[in-house]
């Protein structure tokens, strides 16, 4: 401040005496001039500096800035545009659990259909905190809403992981023909609508042909009951076939 001031009361010594003709007194404006413009550079880099801390020290405290694109798309299969929502999904996906090993993460792979559960989860970001319910449905292939969980949450400033306490179990009855659709709202406002497609295990697939070629049709069952397969020995198949070779030598 004590810089400023001696910058403006040069300056203005310097253009007093100009306006009385003192042509020499310019070195003061001159300099006067320079000082202030000194002290103006150094407070916009002071403000660039705190900007700069802001933004780095933010930057540390959300993590690494990672944005699936599978997620903007979700977004904007519920009819937002990514670039103006001010709550944003930055991930979506189901966690898959099968017998005690540890859950996969299924974003955009196909899920097996051998698993016994199926979790949603969805990271949002939020540029202020904020408190509200969250709420999780999951849709079938048949277009029947098969899982709805809705709980209440208290969100930070930066990314929050969510997920619901609660799991769906997954049998071979459910409708997997086609895509599956995760909705994910905010107090009664859509947020995102992700899909996910089902894979057959090849268990499941060994169950399938095994009903389609192992069926018993009713002719044969009616044999069967009937007893007109009759069993033959090895001894009884060997003479047939050796009976048959002594009339090809004939």
């Amino acid at each position: 401040m004590g810089e400023v001031a001696v910058g403006i009361l040069l300056l203005l010594i310097g253009l007093g005496a100009i306006a009385e003709g003192a042509f020499p007194w310019l070195f003061l404006v001159l300099v006067g001039g320079y000082m202030l413009w000194r002290q103006y550079e150094a407070a916009q880099q002071g403000v660039s500096d705190e900007t700069f801390e802001e933004v780095h020290t933010s930057s540390r405290q959300s993590g690494a800035e990672t944005v699936y694109a599978h997620a903007l798309k979700a977004v904007q299969n519920a009819g937002l545009d990514p670039n103006e929502v001010r709550v944003l999904p930055v991930d979506v996906g189901v966690m898959a659990f099968k017998s005690d090993n540890d859950p996969l993460v299924f974003r955009t792979r196909s899920v097996p259909d051998d698993v016994d559960y199926v979790q949603p989860f969805v990271q949002l970001r939020l540029p202020t905190k904020a408190t509200g319910r969250i709420k999780f449905e999951i849709v079938d292939s048949d277009g029947q809403v098969i899982f709805i969980h809705e709980d209440f949450y208290q969100l930070e400033r930066g990314r929050n992981l969510i997920t619901p306490a609660a799991r769906l179990p997954i049998h071979d009855a459910q409708a997997m023909h086609q895509a599956w659709k995760l909705r994910i709202s905010a107090d009664g406002m859509a947020l995102a609508t992700h899909t996910f497609d089902w894979q057959e295990s090849n268990l499941n697939r060994m169950r399938r042909h095994l009903s389609e070629d192992g069926e018993i049709s009713n002719e044969l069952r009616a044999a069967l009951n009937e007893n007109r397969l009759q069993r033959m020995s090895l001894d009884e198949l060997l003479s047939d076939q050796d009976e048959g070779e002594q009339q090809q030598r004939r």
